[in-house]
């Protein structure tokens, strides 16, 4: 019986460099703009739920619409610094959130069809050491570890 292989991916030398190099560039810019965040600044600060976001929003256009209402101690041109660089960070956000979930899921599919064709591979040396052909005991007694039996006395791949 043939594995059906799921997905087939290829990266050549250069797509790894660029993509990895893509990666390490935006790590270099974020990086010395970011804080490090503990779990309990994480708590303390949060995130601010949509909600929020509308209010934020509604409070900005108001701050541009009627500037003498504005409290002295905000300091406008910094709330738009910060608001233009959470809308950029946030863009970021979701960019980068989706190649993570497409990288998650190619990997899913590799591990799949990487641990099927190993499935293949032990059940075809576990036959081929009861055969006693050449090597095959040898490569079977060293992968069995991995394939403990479990309580119904059967293998793994069995089961």
């Amino acid at each position: 019986m043939i594995n059906d292989d799921l997905i087939q991916v290829v990266f050549t030398a250069e797509e790894k460099e660029i993509a990895n190099q893509a990666l390490r560039t935006l790590l270099e810019i974020i990086t010395p703009k970011s804080p490090v965040l503990s779990n309990d600044d994480r708590r303390t600060y949060g995130s601010v739920s949509e909600q929020n976001k509308l209010k934020i929003n509604k409070g900005r256009t108001y701050m541009g619409q009627f500037p003498e209402l504005v409290p002295s101690f905000i300091d406008r041109e910094e709330f738009e610094r910060d608001y233009q660089a959470r809308i950029g960070t946030e863009e970021m956000i979701m960019l980068a959130e989706d190649v993570l979930r497409k990288l998650t899921d190619m990997k899913i599919m590799l591990d799949y069809d990487n641990y099927q064709d190993v499935l293949a591979f032990y059940r075809s040396v576990r036959y081929s050491a009861s055969e006693k052909v050449s090597n095959a005991v040898t490569v079977y007694n060293d992968m069995k570890q991995f394939f403990l039996r479990a309580a119904s006395g059967k293998t793994e791949t069995e089961a």
